[in-house]
This record gives structure tokens, sequence and C-alpha cells, in this order.
């Protein structure tokens, strides 16, 4: 029997945070974009098209949005590894790709920091 992976993906959530170590980022917020690719165990793969029987995406969410909104981070990289070790907790998660943006620090490019354990 062939083994399938499940996966759900949270693409391009764009929050506001406080995060950056100069001081113009101290005061002032910034736009920030979160990428998530989330494996899943197949002990929580529904078998009738009911919610009750799967991971909500919504949770997901709301842990990315909750830890951004927690505080003032110094680092993308301490940033990232917080939602990183708060997703990868959860008992029904494999693994954890995130990737977070800053795509208005500089005029000419976007920067951004990945942590994966996929």
């Amino acid at each position: 029997m062939m083994t399938r992976k499940r996966k759900i993906y949270i693409k391009n959530l764009i929050l506001i945070a406080s995060i950056g170590v100069y001081e113009q980022e101290k005061k002032n917020k910034q736009k920030i974009i979160v990428n998530l690719e989330i494996i899943l165990t197949n002990d929580t793969e529904p078998q009738r098209d009911s919610l009750k029987e799967t991971q909500d995406y919504s949770q997901f969410r709301n842990c990315v949005v909750d830890i951004v909104e927690s505080q003032h981070f110094d680092l993308l990289e301490s940033l990232t590894k917080e939602i990183h070790v708060a997703i990868s907790e959860k008992n029904f998660v494999l693994g954890v790709k995130i990737n977070i943006s800053k795509p208005d620090i500089f005029d000419n490019c976007e920067v951004a920091y990945e942590l994966s354990s996929i």
C-alpha cells in the first residue's frame, strides 16, 4: 500500500509585526509575509466530509498571528524559530517549513528567512 503525504499550506499571510534591530524598526511596525508548509500524520485524515475529523487550518494561522502579535522580535530568525517550534509541537505534525519575508526593508529586493524540518 502506498503511503500518502498530507500537507497543509498557508500562503502569503500578510501581517504587521514589530520586528527589527534598528531604532526605526523598533518604533514602526512593518509588513511581513508568512508561508507555511505542514506535513500531517495520516491519523487525522478525514473519513467523512467533516471538519471534526481533520485539522482546521485556522489553528495554524491563529498560532502564527498570536506569536507575531505577542512581542517585539529583533531577529527574523527568532520569530521564525518560535513559530516553527510551536507548530512542530503538535502531535499530529510530522514536519514544518516556514518562510517569513520582509518585503519593504529594501527598495530593490525582498529579504526572507526559512526554517524547515521537511
